[in-house]
């Protein structure tokens, strides 16, 4: 994706289209992405088509909503101010045409802060050790509690992936010694898996499949059950993505650990995602891994954090789990952005670079501010 990104920018053009820039790249390499396209739209037009509303709201100066019919048509809106046209886009309505293009709102509810040391203990693991050729990783040892969800982020090449694998018993730690519980994992990258969606899912939810609560709060909520008569193959990323996710969720496990589940997922369905997957980790008290870099996302879902750190590709370590507030204002600062709440829909929004928000949270020390 860097390679792609680069080889457009490094081309003698008027206009440069990118689109879905955000995907696969890590929250680090996000940001520096996008300061690239700010310095690109000095002297050229950039048009972005992008799913991480933060990212988008950081780097452009208007907003243009496509919406419409999947698979039959499209429109295209005027162009508006970045925050009407994002603020629009949630609420499903474009005053200026009288067109209601979504029957619902996307409505961003006030995050509730964990509370785990009053949460039952749910599983601990030890201090941990991997080493690779050229690569070492080292976690300090953590307690994850029931219906909690457990974030974790931090660029690439750092071992998030490789905790996940230990944690699932997909990987052996040279140092310390996992419990073994009942895990269902969803990879970070998804395999095209032969067979018809519905039967896939019935055969690992089994008799929940035909459950009033699962068809609402699985099939419904995460927007699959259209597919359920598919084949497997026939679907797209994103549709691959919350069928995996469905059947992380519909295996009978203590932990469900998710690798990038935002990866290839548009906006109205990320939160719905997110959603589920909280509703779910509650009703059923279990605990609950996230790896992510959609910030949005992760400050949606999250109720602690694990922050990694380190030298990609060298050596990766972590801190945490810790309070939310706390891990967000960690790697925010980190990456030298200041994120604040938009009064009007509570959305998660990242100041503009030495903006007088920007300059006065940073004074502050308060580069994540919830209030």
């Amino acid at each position: 994706q860097k390679v792609a990104i680069i080889a457009a920018a490094a081309k003698d053009a008027d206009v440069y289209y990118f689109d879905e820039p955000s995907s696969f790249l890590d929250i680090t390499t996000r940001i520096k992405v996008a300061k690239l396209f700010v310095e690109l739209k000095e002297n050229k037009s950039v048009i972005v088509v992008e799913h991480d509303l933060a990212t988008l709201d950081y780097i452009s100066d208007e907003i243009q909503i496509i919406y419409g019919l999947q698979g039959s048509y499209g429109v295209i809106s005027q162009s508006k101010a970045v925050r009407r046209g994002i603020n629009e886009y949630l609420d499903g309505f474009l005053p200026e045409d009288n067109v209601r293009f979504r029957d619902y709102k996307i409505v961003f509810q006030k995050p509730i802060f964990n509370v785990g040391a009053k949460a039952e203990v749910g599983y601990e693991y030890p201090d941990l050790e991997k080493n690779f050729v050229g690569f070492k990783m080292k976690i300090n040892k953590g307690t994850m509690y029931k219906g909690k969800v457990n974030a974790i982020m931090g660029s690439n090449g750092l071992g998030k992936t490789t905790f996940l694998k230990i944690i699932s018993g997909l990987e052996k730690a040279d140092k310390g010694i996992v419990e073994k519980k009942k895990i269902s994992y969803k990879p970070q990258y998804l395999k095209q898996i032969k067979g018809n969606v519905r039967e896939y899912l019935k055969e690992i939810a089994k008799e929940n499949f035909e459950s009033g609560w699962y068809k609402q709060n699985i099939l419904i909520k995460l927007n699959i059950k259209h597919v359920l008569d598919h084949d497997l193959s026939e679907l797209s990323g994103g549709e691959l993505q919350k069928v995996y996710i469905a059947a992380t969720l519909s295996s009978d496990a203590d932990i469900i650990a998710l690798d990038e589940p935002s990866a290839f997922i548009d906006v109205e369905d990320r939160l719905n995602v997110a959603e589920v997957i909280k509703e779910f980790t509650l009703k059923k008290e279990v605990c609950t891994i996230v790896v992510d870099h959609d910030v949005q996302f992760i400050d949606y879902i999250a109720d602690s954090l694990l922050v990694f750190e380190g030298i990609p590709g060298k050596e990766g370590h972590v801190y945490g789990p810790c309070e939310k507030p706390e891990g967000m204002n960690r790697i925010l600062k980190m990456l030298d952005i200041t994120y604040r709440k938009d009064k009007l829909t509570n959305r998660p929004r990242i100041n503009k670079i030495d903006s007088q928000l920007d300059q006065e949270q940073k004074k502050k020390n308060k580069y994540y501010y919830n209030e």
